[in-house]
């Protein structure tokens, strides 16, 4: 195939920018046609469109959650439920825009509509709805002055309509509005695209500059003996074309431009100053002046290059350079983030490349190899079984807590951009397959150019978005992942059961069960290629980078210190026999860069590698781990953050201090007595820091060491204690939030400690202070800090 004669034409502009040096190009492929048939070119004209319109369906993604707006039951306005659910492509989560209407693709005479209040989303009758929606250039799709919101509140597959702000949550994409963004380059079907082509776009893009071959001036060098026609790419200047108003201007002598050779059909060079042809490239791909266009007649050698009248015909189709370069460009990492224009674009490919047939290649390439890394080629690919265990699933309810999920770890990892199988069970019905999703790749992040750590590392130091999720069916589920990563399994609540599920053309990866793995089966996995291995302990799933565990001659030690630290999270937290902790295990993560902090709490918890090694022996036994697997366990809402999100975690962490042996941080850093004299200055709670919140507390614990640390796991047990309705009703008020605590705290200590709360400035109401008057409690002392 590289042998066939290739001309080209397309808008490239130099590294000058200026309009006068901007090179053009057209590129032809004179071989056999490759994707002539009429649906494809009806394919190539659908998905080139940028314009919402009633022909093309459409998806509306928010910018928050990256979930799509699906009909996720029912099929009428009698039953249907619209929520937010994983861009699949299925029909349900796609959309036709006509006349101010989002009509549904799974029935046209539906449209998306409001209920009478203007609250709720619901599904109405095309023909009656009067509903009209905008999307605004913010990215808010509109109905008068309310916008499609997707609130915060787990598990974010809830839309309402709510009035128009500027929060993330109330901003969207659309497929349409994505591919535009790539200026064109979606439509580029790259299973189209001639090997031979392919290369030198990809030559291009590493040469950072658009010299390709053209209509090429083959001989002479002035109107009088030039002969124009096709040849192979040389990078030569006979092959190099300006664009200047609708002129090809010839690179070698810009005073002379392309022409039509009247006398022979054909083309020629004319003076640039006399020529009046002009030019233009539809988006049929027709290249040609008037009525007629650059044509190459089928004939062999086709070197020949005629005008012809337009008939639309394969040998009348040219390709942009620069869609395909943009089809086959991978932008590197970092990238600024003031590139705002490129993430935009790498967001579109990403959502079309979800979205594409898993049976044609990638249309767009992106930049694994920076992270989460690459696969070898050569690395054997193997089928794995696993059996999927959702004999137990959720948890109590009254827990109170960041739980972990149901996600079972495997040895699996995806090659990045390969499609693979996971074949579940034909006798398995369709409810419980709809319990089972697959997860490749444990990074949950997705950055944005407004996230804390791209602000301030001023780059994204990997693509956005690193993970994908995959909804599962009965039977065999052929899948792809364009970033690949590890397999994880992960369920959601509703019939309990255990199954089988077969995982075909996946590698394995390093896979470490603390007490089933023995250490010289370790020393052969984690020699294995997969760029992650998974660490599995009592209480804990760690995923970190093959290579980090490498120095890891036996993972257990690190595993147990994993554990112990989960264990005292526990312990502090008050659980007992009776009163158990969340079944699971938190996981903690590992990434090259995460959405804020260098490490952050949350199901998985992560931790960004630039500061921390996860298989280090120290990072258990760092304050980092305490503080974020801390935060995991707060009792947030009920009470821990009105008395300092920041300081009440550190309870955690000043405890785990004091079980490991290695003293008290407050002490160290002398933070005792430098708050006791800013309260004597008149400090208050309210204007506290974090560190000073923390000291509130531990002057009580300290002041009392009989029942010492008891009075907060007592306290997180009553709050696990109260009914739905009493915790509501906490969670309400930040006054009885106050009193709550301030009632518990005294009667653990046996004192009433109002004098102490008044040192501090805090409110407490008459009725809580009545409450403990009454039960007979004696006050204690107004200065807890034991000067």
């Amino acid at each position: 195939m590289a042998t066939h004669p290739l001309t080209e034409a397309t808008f490239t502009r130099s590294r000058g920018g200026e309009a006068s040096r901007v090179i053009s190009y057209l590129l032809h492929f004179v071989g056999e046609a490759t994707c002539s048939s009429p649906d494809r070119e009806r394919s190539h004209a659908q998905s080139s469109s940028t314009v919402m319109d009633a022909d093309e369906p459409d998806y509306l993604v928010n910018q928050s959650s990256h979930t799509c707006l699906t009909v996720v039951r029912g099929s009428s306005p009698r039953d249907a439920v619209i929520a937010m659910a994983k861009c699949s492509g299925n029909v349900k989560q796609q959309w036709f825009f006509h006349r101010g209407q989002w009509q549904w693709a799974g029935n046209r005479q539906f449209c998306l509509d409001v209920d009478s209040d203007h609250k709720k989303v619901v599904l109405g009758e095309s023909a009656r709805s009067s509903t009209v929606w905008t999307h605004d250039s913010e990215g808010r799709i509109l109905t008068e002055s309310r916008g499609l919101d997707v609130p915060w509140g787990k598990p974010r597959t809830a839309v309402i309509l709510y009035p128009k702000h500027d929060g993330a949550n109330q901003k969207w994409w659309t497929l349409s509005g994505l591919k535009a963004s790539l200026g064109g380059t979606a439509c580029v079907r790259m299973d189209c695209v001639p090997t031979r082509v392919l290369e030198i776009c990809h030559k291009e893009c590493q040469a950072e500059y658009g010299q390709m071959s053209a209509p090429t001036c083959q001989r002479g060098s002035d109107p009088r003996d030039a002969v124009v026609g096709l040849a192979e790419y040389t990078g030569s200047g006979r092959q190099q074309w300006f664009v200047q108003g609708g002129q090809w201007q010839w690179a070698e002598n810009r005073s002379l431009c392309l022409s039509p050779d009247e006398g022979r059909q054909g083309l020629c060079l004319a003076p640039s100053e006399k020529s009046s042809a002009f030019w233009t490239l539809n988006e049929e791909g027709i290249f040609g002046t008037e009525s007629r266009a650059l044509d190459v007649p089928w004939e062999e050698p086709r070197t020949k290059v005629i005008l012809y009248p337009a008939h639309g015909g394969q040998n009348q189709k040219w390709w942009r350079l620069s869609s395909l370069i943009a089809a086959t460009r991978c932008v590197k990492y970092p990238l600024a983030c003031t590139d705002v224009d490129t993430y935009k674009q790498e967001m579109a490919r990403i959502l079309v490349n979800k979205l594409s047939n898993v049976s044609l290649p990638l249309p767009h390439a992106v930049d694994v190899d920076t992270f989460p890394g690459s696969v070898a080629k050569t690395t054997p690919r193997c089928s794995r079984s696993f059996t999927l265990d959702l004999t137990v699933l959720g948890q109590a309810s009254n827990l109170r807590m960041t739980a972990p999920e149901d996600w079972q770890p495997t040895d699996a990892y995806v090659p990045a951009g390969e499609v693979f199988q996971i074949v579940l069970p034909e006798t398995l019905s369709e409810a419980r397959a709809d319990q089972i999703t697959a997860r490749v790749g444990a990074q949950r992040d997705v950055l944005g150019p407004e996230s804390g750590n791209v602000v301030d590392q001023r780059k994204f130091m990997r693509c956005p978005v690193v993970s994908e999720e995959f909804e599962l069916k009965p039977g065999v589920n052929t899948l792809r992942s364009q970033f690949g990563g590890s397999l994880i399994f992960t369920y959601e609540e509703g019939e309990n059961f255990t199954t089988i599920a077969e995982v075909r053309n996946v590698v394995e990866a390093p896979f470490y069960v603390m007490g089933q793995t023995t250490t010289s089966q370790w020393a052969k996995m984690k020699e294995l290629d997969a760029p992650y291995c998974v660490l599995v302990g009592d209480k804990v799933v760690v995923v970190a980078p093959t290579k980090a565990a490498w120095k890891l001659s036996d993972p257990k030690r690190l595993l147990r210190r994993y554990d112990d630290v989960i264990g005292m999270l526990e312990s502090l937290s008050g659980f007992t026999a009776g009163d158990p902790p969340p079944r699971g295990k938190q996981w903690i993560v590992d990434d090259v860069q995460i959405s804020c902090g260098s490490a952050h709490a949350g199901f998985p918890a992560m931790f960004d590698r630039q500061y921390y090694d996860l298989t280090s022996l120290g990072t258990p036994h760092d304050w980092v781990s305490w503080h974020e697997l801390g935060h995991n366990y707060q009792q947030g809402e009920w009470w821990s953050y009105t008395y300092g999100s920041e300081s009440t975690v550190n309870l955690f962490s000043c405890y785990i201090e004091e079980q490991i042996g290695i003293g008290n941080r407050l002490q160290r850093e002398n933070r005792y007595m430098e708050t006791a004299f800013a309260v004597d200055k008149g400090l208050t709670f309210e204007a506290a820091d974090c560190w000073q919140k923390l000291v509130f507390l531990m002057e009580i614990k300290n002041a009392f060491p009989y029942p010492g640390w008891d009075m907060f796991r007592n306290l997180n047990r009553s709050v696990r204690a109260l009914s739905p309705e009493q915790a509501d009703q906490l969670a309400a008020s930040e006054q009885r939030k106050l009193d709550y605590v301030y009632k518990i705290l005294s009667r653990e200590v046996g004192a009433d400690l109002i004098l102490h709360y008044e040192r501090w400035g805090i409110f407490i109401s008459p009725e809580a202070r009545l409450e403990i008057q009454q039960e007979g409690f004696g006050k204690a002392p107004e200065d807890l800090t034991g000067r």
